[in-house]
C-alpha cells in the first residue's frame, strides 16, 4: 500500500468515526447535563476548526476564518455534524489525490497564536488524523460518564466493517 493510499484510508476511517460519534452525541443529548453536552460539542468543534485551519495551509491560502482553535460560540450539534461531514469529505478527496512527492513537500504557515511553523503535507495530514482521534476519545469519555454506550470506532472495527471478508475462522 502506498503512502497516499494509506492516508486516504485513514481519512475514510476519520469520516466514519466522526459520523458515528456525532450521531451518537446527537441521539444522547437528553442523557447529558447541559454543561457536559456543551463540552462534548465544543471538543468536536475544536477538531473541526483545526481541520479547517490546516486545510487552508494545505491549499496555500491565508487562514483568516479563525482567530483561535475554537469558536467563541458553540454551534448546534446538527450544524456541526454537517460541517464536519463536508470537511471530512474534502480531506478524503484531497488525500486521495496526492502523489508521494507531494506528501514530502514542506509548507510554511502561521499558527493562530502568531507563531510560525513548517510541516510537510504528510505531517499535516497525519496530525489531522491523530488530533481528531485524540479528541474523539475525550468527547467519548463525556458520554461514558453518563452511561452512554460508546461506538466501536477503532480502525480495526472500521476495516472489518468495510471488508467483512477479513474475518476468518
Amino acid at each position: 500500500m502506498t503512502a497516499p493510499t494509506a492516508l486516504a484510508q485513514l481519512f475514510q476511517y476519520k469520516r466514519w468515526a466522526n459520523e458515528e460519534l456525532l450521531a451518537l452525541g446527537e441521539a444522547s443529548q437528553a442523557a447529558l447535563p447541559a454543561d457536559d453536552y456543551r463540552l462534548f460539542v465544543r471538543i468536536l468543534n475544536h477538531t473541526y476548526v483545526v481541520d479547517r485551519i490546516f486545510a487552508s495551509h494545505l491549499q496555500g491560502l491565508p487562514q483568516t476564518a479563525y482567530a483561535a482553535t475554537n469558536t467563541e460560540e458553540t454551534p448546534p450539534l446538527p450544524s456541526l455534524r454537517e460541517a464536519v461531514r463536508a470537511s471530512d469529505d474534502w480531506y478524503l478527496q484531497y488525500a486521495s489525490g496526492l502523489a508521494e512527492t507531494q506528501l514530502a513537500e514542506p509548507l510554511k504557515f502561521r499558527f493562530t497564536d502568531g507563531d510560525t511553523g513548517t510541516m510537510t503535507r504528510g505531517e499535516i495530514l497525519n496530525h489531522i488524523v491523530v488530533h481528531g482521534t485524540y479528541h474523539r476519545g475525550a468527547a467519548g469519555r463525556i458520554l461514558a460518564v453518563h452511561s452512554v454506550p460508546l461506538p466501536r470506532d477503532s480502525l480495526t472495527t472500521f476495516l472489518h466493517r468495510l471488508q467483512p471478508e477479513r474475518r476468518w475462522s
